[in-house]
């Protein structure tokens, strides 16, 4: 595997990570959103999750990188709170809130980000590989 493999491989993962974090950023935002973004009462924020697969980082090459190819709502039902003071409640007094786990998408993020740091590093430690044998080709 040579040093630029390892680079697009790095690099595969900060994209898949980045949207990773992006997405958990969005689900927890959005965790007491209880109506549509055209403003439909009852349908609340839909959790999203990203799915994952190997992907071939070139025609020539083992390395395999990551890449992102869905971005799926899980079906998980709302959570349902007795609040009849709320504008959005239903006849009944019940609001729709998203499933939204916030503790299970805080550890989400704090995984993406972690998973970000160490390819930013890989990708930092394999340009630092290739200058220096361009130093040593140099002297």
């Amino acid at each position: 595997m040579s040093v630029f493999d390892t680079i697009r491989i790095a690099a595969s993962g900060l994209t898949a990570q980045r949207l990773r974090m992006d997405v958990a950023a969005s689900n927890l935002a959005n965790a007491q959103t209880t109506r549509t973004a055209g403003g439909q009462v009852g349908q609340p924020y839909q959790v999203e999750a990203v799915v994952f697969q190997a992907q071939q980082m070139g025609p020539m090459s083992a390395a395999q990188g990551v890449s992102a190819v869905a971005i799926v709502r899980p079906n998980r039902p709302n959570t349902r709170v007795y609040d009849p003071n709320n504008p959005d409640a239903d006849q009944t007094g019940f609001v729709n809130y998203p499933n939204v786990d916030v503790a299970s998408e805080m550890t989400d993020m704090m995984g993406a980000a972690r998973s970000y740091q160490v390819n930013s590093t890989v990708a930092q430690a394999a340009k630092q590989q290739a200058l220096d044998a361009i130093d040593l080709g140099k002297g």
